[in-house]
């Protein structure tokens, strides 16, 4: 019953164009984040003055990356959430669940399922921008420069499950999309208050999409996200057993 749950995820997630979407979206990010970088002053001087354009100083390693997080950080992630953000409330709406948990599939599973396939998306078009970045960071510059490439990395695709495990909870608390995505965002406006205050900044989940360039020159180290990290597997573990409870309680 789980595999045959998993094969519907998988078959509306191409019939509704998601994997298209995401696709071309995660795609662009993977070739346009180098490109942008080695290519953006020669693109600026048929704008700008000669001089102004020729002040700007040349492209590293460092500026493809910057731009690969951006794209994820603001982009990424922003169409993940519009992509799952109704993967369990719109089943609920239309009653197609019934017919799984009638043939003996329990609640519990239906939250695992939709978490796995999410995440697992999420997992697959990342590592796919990812390696596009790589490759192409690798041809057009010296990126022997870089340090702690994969920890940043790391980081941000940690994040996304965070933001995922938030959307599948709102998913359980709202039959809205529209709720949903107001639940997340709020989540994400509560992470950015939290990291404001200097005794908590230590702590903070939102690191992990803020300072990855920051990690990237050096400037911290795997030591310095411990705490972080283990707050946000905590969260996650929270979310999802909260959502496990409240939809065993929830009228489908």
């Amino acid at each position: 019953m789980i595999s045959a749950l998993l094969k519907k995820e998988w078959m509306e997630f191409t019939r509704n164009y998601k994997l298209l979407i995401m696709s071309c979206i995660f795609l662009f990010f993977g070739f346009s984040s180098p490109l942008m970088a080695k290519f953006m002053p020669d693109i600026l001087t048929n704008f700008l003055p000669k001089e102004v354009a020729e002040s700007f100083p040349a492209p590293t390693a460092f500026d493809s990356w910057a731009q690969y997080f951006k794209n994820i950080s603001q982009m990424g992630l922003f169409v993940n959430v519009l992509v799952f953000g109704s993967i369990l409330s719109n089943e609920r709406q239309s009653g197609t669940l019934i017919i799984f948990l009638t043939k003996g599939l329990k609640r519990p599973h239906v939250i695992y399922v939709k978490s796995i396939f999410s995440m697992a998306m999420w997992t697959i078009f990342y590592i796919l921008a990812f390696v596009i970045t790589y490759v192409y960071t690798a041809i057009y510059f010296d990126t022997s420069v870089i340090s702690q490439l994969f920890l940043s990395v790391f980081l941000l695709w940690l994040f996304g499950i965070f933001i995922l495990s938030v959307t599948i909870l709102g998913n359980v608390l709202f039959q809205s999309y529209f709720s949903t995505l107001l639940f997340t965002a709020a989540i994400v406006v509560v992470l950015f208050i939290i990291s404001i205050f200097p005794k908590l900044e230590k702590i903070s989940i939102i690191r992990l999409a803020n300072e990855n360039n920051a990690i990237l020159h050096g400037q911290f180290q795997l030591s310095d996200y411990s705490y972080p990290i283990a707050l946000t597997i905590l969260c996650c573990l929270i979310f999802h057993l909260i959502a496990v409870r409240l939809f065993n309680r929830k009228e489908i």
